[in-house]
């Protein structure tokens, strides 16, 4: 029994949110085609509604952060002066914005499979950026994982063509870029904060 807490501690504790992320994450992209497609809802500006997402998001955030500020990390929020903030505001609102946006810029281009797919790259930028802001190591096994994932992307588009589709993926591939950006930033700026108040502090930068 006391291998089996060691091993979950060590091994399993973040699974129920990755999961969770997983999930979440595959209906945002679901909801957003069905309002983007062309064969769907077709809503003709999606950096608007990327927008009132990040309003929304803020508004949340900034109210749960105020009623409970002792839990959700208000009193971080108090406590910093207006150059902290907006250090970590800034930065973060802008990669962020630049990784949703490009990727609903894509949706109404490609489909939700030709999206996942290419999106699957967004591990490789992510250890890249990370290795570059030095807060990871590259390793012999990570090598192994950049060049299957980068075989995979290149398999993806072989023999595609059409306009809209190399335009979609390129917008797609752009937001993995900014993808690796933003998961690095974020790391390094907003580790010392609860997590629903960094969404107060990106979420008005994203929502400009």
């Amino acid at each position: 029994m006391a291998s089996f807490k060691s091993f979950y501690a060590e091994h399993c504790v973040y699974l129920p949110a990755m999961l969770g992320w997983f999930f979440f994450s595959a209906l945002i992209s679901t909801y957003n085609k069905y309002i983007f497609g062309e064969k769907h809802l077709a809503f003709p500006c999606p950096l608007l509604f990327t927008s009132i997402h990040f309003l929304l998001q803020w508004i949340v955030s900034y109210t749960l952060s105020s009623v409970w500020p002792a839990f959700f990390g208000g009193d971080q929020v108090k406590a910093m002066t207006w150059k902290q903030f907006l250090a970590i505001s800034i930065p973060c609102g802008l990669v962020t914005s630049g990784d949703v946006g490009l990727s609903n810029l894509a949706l109404v281009r490609i489909s939700l499979t030709f999206y996942t797919m290419v999106k699957a790259s967004a591990p490789v930028f992510v250890v890249a950026s990370a290795y570059i802001f030095g807060i990871e190591k590259i390793t012999c096994t990570l090598i192994m994982v950049v060049l299957v994932i980068s075989a995979g992307e290149f398999l993806t588009v072989w023999g595609e063509a059409e306009f809209e589709l190399v335009v979609g993926f390129l917008l797609c591939l752009g937001a993995s870029v900014i993808t690796g950006m933003r998961w690095t930033i974020s790391k390094l700026l907003c580790d010392s904060v609860r997590k629903v108040v960094s969404l107060r502090f990106f979420c008005c930068c994203c929502c400009c």
